[in-house]
């Protein structure tokens, strides 16, 4: 017999007893399930490589105490905009999203976008893990099982671009409110739009270009409607997180928490950016094998061009965060060194 209770957030309790002979018996024992909420398909790489092996990894370290279920593709909620709201609102106990979709909430980890302020997406993610109380502001409404980077970020366009004077005037799709800072830089008109939204808005002349990690111009198709990928620019990170509920969280048992913060914080941002990885190397030998899509990589002289007016970025985004009464450059000096 199982006979579910609906606790804080979406969790739910399945009390699940043997040998009842009135109501509840001897050897009734609980276990709690967390909803986890995202915005892909199932064939993403985030649920195929990430969420899918957490369940597990969940499961195993709780004894069965905590299992999770997977509502992607927006079950939970459509659109990739309002994720972190659903965690805080407790429309799903543990929510997946991107940072730059709300970048006025996580005014300190959109300082971990800017460009060259780490030498790949795993320094990334090391630095700041071993550096978190500098972010943890940025989350105090929920609690942080992971923040992790894909790879810098490439140009897909439907004109070549092997130089910066070719973004001139082009209307580019930005993932974030920095990202779009960075392509104005470069004299290109920055969208910021929801990356299930580029597809069509390529396809249709609406934008020239998308700017997105490599994994995307496969996971969402664009080699279909991007007849050009530049490579090698001097481009940021984009930040990722999965946060729970706090009601939710605290509903837990504490050896329920521990062990679920085992094997999260830096171990599991740490295998998402792996996965993020070796989708976007995937997604580079895919382009090399379609005949539609030409690669362009930059020479250095050319990512030298990109990179010039790039410290004029440094210094509005530190001037921001000082407007918010953040000290912007010790924070970007502390996760740069």
């Amino acid at each position: 017999m199982t006979d579910q209770v609906r606790i804080a957030g979406t969790a739910t309790v399945a009390v699940m007893a043997a040998g009842l002979t009135a109501g509840l018996g001897g050897g009734a024992w609980a276990q709690t399930e967390l909803s986890l909420a995202h915005f892909m398909p199932p064939s993403h790489t985030m649920h195929v490589g990430v969420f899918e092996p957490l369940v597990e990894m969940v499961a195993e370290a709780t004894g069965g105490d905590v299992t999770v279920a997977i509502y992607p593709a927006g079950e939970l909620g459509a659109g990739p905009v309002q994720q972190y709201n659903r965690a805080v609102d407790g429309v799903a106990d543990l929510a997946f999203g991107l940072q730059g979709y709300t970048s006025s909430v996580f005014p300190r980890t959109l300082v971990t976008e800017l460009p060259g302020l780490f030498d790949d997406a795993f320094d990334g993610v090391d630095t700041i893990w071993e550096n978190f109380d500098l972010l943890a502001p940025d989350y105090d409404q929920v609690h942080v099982l992971g923040v992790w980077f894909n790879s810098p970020a490439v140009l897909a366009t439907n004109t070549p671009v092997d130089s910066i004077d070719d973004l001139s005037g082009m209307t580019i799709r930005a993932p974030s409110a920095l990202a779009a800072e960075v392509l104005e830089a470069w004299g290109a008109n920055a969208v910021t739009m929801p990356a299930t939204e580029i597809y069509n808005a390529l396809q249709t002349g609406v934008i020239d270009g998308v700017f997105i990690g490599p994994d995307g111009v496969q996971g969402f198709r664009l080699y279909e409607v991007a007849e050009y990928v530049t490579y090698g620019l001097p481009s940021g990170l984009t930040s990722f997180f999965l946060v729970a509920n706090r009601d939710s969280w605290e509903a837990l048992d504490a050896e329920d928490q521990a062990a679920i913060d085992g094997i999260a914080g830096h171990a599991l941002s740490r295998m998402a950016t792996e996965a993020y990885d070796a989708a976007g190397a995937r997604a580079r030998s895919a382009l090399e094998e379609d005949a539609t899509t030409e690669i362009i990589d930059l020479t250095a002289e050319a990512a030298a061009a990109f990179a010039e007016p790039l410290e004029g970025v440094y210094q509005q985004v530190a001037a921001d965060l000082e407007a918010e009464g953040i000290d912007g450059q010790a924070l970007i000096d502390a996760l740069r060194n």
